[in-house]
């Protein structure tokens, strides 16, 4: 999911046209030091798609009442001529400085000026790209949230696996223990059977002895008489 933008569009086009009613040329650095912070790169994609007709603070200016726009004029033309004023006074009583040393001052500035946007414009570009790597790290970290919570949950079936085998090893030991007594027991019985057996068929000798004793006996008396 992407992160929310800090700066609507509406905002960075509302700082843009701010600068151009200040009669200031607008471009990515300017507009990102007059909201205070952006992404450069999307700044600088808005300000390509703003119409280039008419100024802005025109097209805004239409839709103030007359009356309004007579007295703003009017305020303007007093402000006006007490700015006039003011530097009037303060040119009078400046130092005259010639017009060269003014105009290579101004220069000087204007290179620093340039410096300072180009140093600026790289810094915000860096800082595009920095947010740009925190925001692929944010979504490795994410992915790697989503891998761990597969092998807890991967870790859990297993565990619950692991107690139902071991469940099962320990009824199936209970049913080789039941097997294991079972056959004692008929071990036992077969002994138990194979004694009486070998009883009985003692018993058996000892009778058919005693049945076999009176016939010997008898014998020889029968051969004695005839």
């Amino acid at each position: 999911m992407s992160r929310p933008q800090k700066y609507t569009d509406s905002e960075i086009v509302a700082a843009a046209q701010a600068l151009i009613a200040e009669g200031e040329e607008i471009n990515p650095t300017r507009v990102r030091v007059q909201l205070g912070g952006g992404n450069v790169n999307r700044i600088k994609a808005i300000i390509a798609g703003m119409p280039r007709g008419r100024a802005p603070h025109q097209a805004l200016a239409a839709n103030v009442p007359g009356a309004l726009k007579r007295e703003l004029q009017h305020l303007t033309t007093e402000a006006s001529r007490e700015i006039l004023l003011v530097v009037a006074k303060y040119w009078g009583t400046a130092p005259a400085t010639s017009t060269n040393t003014m105009g290579e001052e101004n220069e000087r500035l204007r290179n620093r000026i340039e410096d300072l946007e180009a140093g600026a414009l790289a810094a915000s570009e860096r800082i595009a790209v920095a947010e740009n790597e925190r925001s692929e790290k944010d979504a490795a970290l994410r992915q790697l949230a989503i891998e761990r919570d597969d092998l807890v949950r991967n870790l859990g079936s297993l565990q619950s696996a692991l107690r139902n085998a071991e469940a099962d090893v320990r009824a199936a030991q209970r049913s080789i223990d039941g097997i294991e007594r079972n056959r004692r027991e008929d071990r036992e019985q077969i002994r138990d059977l194979h004694n009486r057996i070998e009883g009985m068929i003692g018993e058996i000798a000892q009778l058919t002895a005693k049945a076999a004793g009176p016939s010997q006996r008898e014998r020889p008396r029968g051969g004695g008489s005839s």
